[in-house]
């Protein structure tokens, strides 16, 4: 009677510490998902310094925008489906909100490399990276995400999320009242931290309400590249982007793979601020651009995007800047192409 008291006993001890340490190790596991989630506030700012090397100051500026954000150091989960409550009133909401499609201004030219694939949802992403010729610092790192062909909502299937209006799209739902964020805030941010920290590699906070094509996408696609930025590549990255008298922003970009044209990509961006643009008719397609604006090309006929596949054409074929075809040279567009292309040395060596 004594032994089987003793192996009950034993039995019940045993118990009481296997409950013990799993009550310790949800204790550690809840306390490393609140570390993974660690949340702060930052200002986000865009500021130049001379003493960087990495950078032609000179040359280019970012969007400078001071954002505050809610910062997270894991990946947050998603709401998407969910219709809460609103907190604000449409007109309240967009006076709070702000993200840019504002391309870098200047001239921006270097090293390119490019990566890219599907993530999560079927989206499909792009990291290219511009890094500078002699010391290999990150000049530029720019992130496209394209929504999956079967998107929910039919109209962004196959979108360009940053430069169609599919931000003000995310705005109009409830589900960002809370976070006052959008797809292009957690881009832009990760994108900036790269190119301040110089490295593509590692962890990097993100955006809170804003993180899963960052940690999930471009973070990942971004990782794979860490060893081929560092060094000469035979692709060159010949960039122009300046503020137009119109308000808007005209964009060329030129890639070179030993030398010959491999890329061309002409486009023009409309303004952060409705208010800057001088034609009325142009306004309602603020913070998008004329090439990926769905709403713009509707209205349009896709005039201008007829118009900038016609010119990348002719620049391939031809391999040269200098544009011959007279139809081409007809179009409300071109004189700015012509101005823009002019501030490019597409042969120059380094």
């Amino acid at each position: 009677m004594k032994r089987k008291s003793l192996k009950y006993g034993l039995v019940a001890s045993m118990i009481m510490m296997l409950v013990g340490c799993s009550h310790n190790s949800n204790k550690e596991t809840t306390k490393s998902a609140k570390q993974d989630l660690e949340e702060k506030q930052v200002v986000v700012k865009n500021t130049e310094t001379k003493e960087d090397t990495n950078k032609h100051e000179e040359d280019v500026s970012f969007d400078n925008h001071e954002y505050t954000y809610d910062v997270v150091t894991g990946a947050t989960q998603t709401t998407f489906g969910s219709t809460p409550p609103a907190i604000y009133t449409k007109e309240e909401k967009m006076k709070k909100m702000f993200w840019s499609n504002q391309p870098p201004l200047g001239l921006l030219e270097g090293y390119y490399y490019k990566n890219e694939g599907l993530f999560k949802g079927n989206n499909y992403g792009i990291v290219e990276v511009v890094t500078h010729p002699e010391t290999a610092g990150i000049l530029n790192v720019e992130f496209t995400e394209f929504a999956s062909e079967s998107y929910y909502e039919p109209k962004y299937a196959g979108a360009n999320k940053r430069l169609s209006d599919y931000a003000f799209f995310q705005a109009d739902n409830t589900r960002t009242d809370e976070t006052l964020v959008t797809v292009v805030n957690g881009i832009t941010y990760v994108e900036k931290q790269m190119r301040d920290e110089n490295r593509v590699t590692g962890d990097f906070l993100t955006v809170k309400g804003s993180s899963t094509s960052a940690r999930e996408g471009f973070m990942p696609l971004a990782e794979q590249m860490k060893d081929w930025i560092r060094e000469p590549y035979e692709n060159k990255y010949f960039g122009f982007a300046k503020e137009l008298p119109n308000g808007l922003i005209g964009r060329l970009q030129v890639v070179t793979t030993k030398d010959k044209i491999t890329d061309v990509r002409y486009d023009e961006y409309f303004a952060d601020q409705p208010e800057k643009m001088t034609d009325e008719s142009l306004k309602p397609y603020y913070r998008q651009s004329k090439y990926y604006s769905l709403d713009y090309n509707k209205e349009t006929n896709q005039d201008f995007i007829k118009f900038a596949d016609k010119l990348t054409k002719e620049i391939k074929d031809n391999q040269t800047l200098d544009i011959a075809n007279e139809e081409l040279k007809k179009h409300p567009s071109y004189q700015t192409y012509n101005e823009l292309r002019q501030q490019l040395d597409i042969n120059k060596i380094w």
